[in-house]
């Protein structure tokens, strides 16, 4: 498709043959790639739970008997062309549309993320960079988007719209488990934590309870050497038999019947060796991931709300709240990679103690 001419949706610079354009692969929207990575996400992305799919339609159309008859039709901040009045967002070029979308209108554009003011021709906010004119996200939370919770529903004593902008991914799973805390519930399951604890703590910025889980995996670990030494060893052993084993083209029928019944001698020494000390070792490891499992979500709970207040008391002004909340929840994709890098360093330093103890 030719897209020459078009309004970028993100920096409303026209589409040129030859520049580098993305087109989403969710709803079809053309953007710039460098306006694409800078984002990080599609221009529409916040659309795409409803089914949106971009259209190219031609904005130099002319107005029907329809459209000439209603005043109230919008004007595209973006591409100037012409939309129904009840439109979300401009059938062209995509953009969102805000509460003001007449192009002749020559009061200052209102930021949506921060709520400084604009010149009446700006794009971006020249304070925090947020697109102007367009529909605020935070006062129509997408976060909140099949959680069935309204935003301004109170949750422990703070607004569902600002909880689910502080937990982010994966809100609607969490904002009902939070109600139910606040309405006496005492744990809940998390299978996330069961499977991926303790890394997933940090990436949800719980690194006090982060590294509390890895003390006590380390802990147990250590405590739990001796039987893991005894099934290394029993394994050791087998290995030691399969390895002598020799199978040749002139092995005889009888040669290799004895090595096979040395074989499977070897192996039920092996299970019989390896299978208390086996359970013992995976026991321990399922009580505590068990453990986290239960009581990671009653864990975040404390900390989403702790911070939540603290924002709270500390600031006064609102869109300076709105981003204290942003940055201090979310995710921490790299508090996950490095915590499983330290775990693994702290866990072969360990295992190098125990070498070197073992080796006196």
């Amino acid at each position: 498709m030719n897209y020459d001419n078009l309004p970028c949706p993100v920096c409303g610079k026209p589409m040129a043959e030859g520049d580098d354009i993305v087109v989403c692969p969710v709803c079809a929207t053309p953007q710039h790639r460098e306006c694409w990575i800078e984002r990080g996400r599609c221009a529409n992305d916040d659309l795409h739970s409803s089914g949106y799919v971009w259209k190219k339609e031609n904005k130099t159309e002319v107005k029907t008997e329809e459209t000439a008859a209603n005043p109230d039709n919008r004007i595209c901040h973006i591409c100037g062309s012409e939309n129904p009045a009840d439109s979300l967002h401009c059938g062209n070029c995509g953009a969102l549309f805000g509460e003001e979308v007449k192009p002749d209108d020559n009061s200052p554009k209102k930021c949506a993320y921060c709520g400084r003011d604009n010149d009446s021709d700006a794009l971006h906010c020249k304070y925090c960079g947020a697109p102007v004119g367009g529909q605020s996200f935070y006062k129509n939370n997408p976060f909140l988007s099949g959680s069935g919770i309204a935003e301004d529903e109170l949750i422990a004593g703070q607004k569902a719209t600002d909880v689910a902008f502080f937990v982010q991914a994966s809100s609607k799973k969490y904002l009902p488990k939070f109600k139910k805390f606040a309405n006496g519930k005492k744990i809940s399951f998390n299978f996330a934590a069961f499977f991926f604890a303790p890394y997933w703590f940090f990436y949800r910025k719980l690194y006090k309870a982060g590294i509390f889980a890895i003390v006590i995996l380390a802990t147990a670990s250590m405590v739990l050497s001796g039987f893991t030494n005894q099934m290394n060893a029993a394994a050791n052993e087998y290995l030691n038999v399969y390895e002598n084993i020799e199978i040749t083209e002139e092995t005889t029928d009888e040669e290799y019947k004895a090595a096979e019944a040395e074989l499977l001698k070897a192996a039920k020494a092996m299970r019989e060796k390896a299978t208390k000390p086996m359970l013992i070792v995976g026991g321990v490891q399922l009580v505590l991931h068990l453990l986290f499992a239960l009581t990671a979500d009653r864990i975040y709970y404390k900390k989403v709300f702790a911070d939540l207040k603290e924002i709270q008391n500390a600031v006064e002004d609102d869109n300076f709240k709105k981003m204290m909340i942003t940055r201090r929840g979310g995710l921490s994709p790299l508090a996950f990679a490095a915590s499983i890098m330290g775990n693994n360093m702290l866990l072969m330093a360990l295992d190098y103690v125990a070498a070197l103890i073992n080796g006196m």
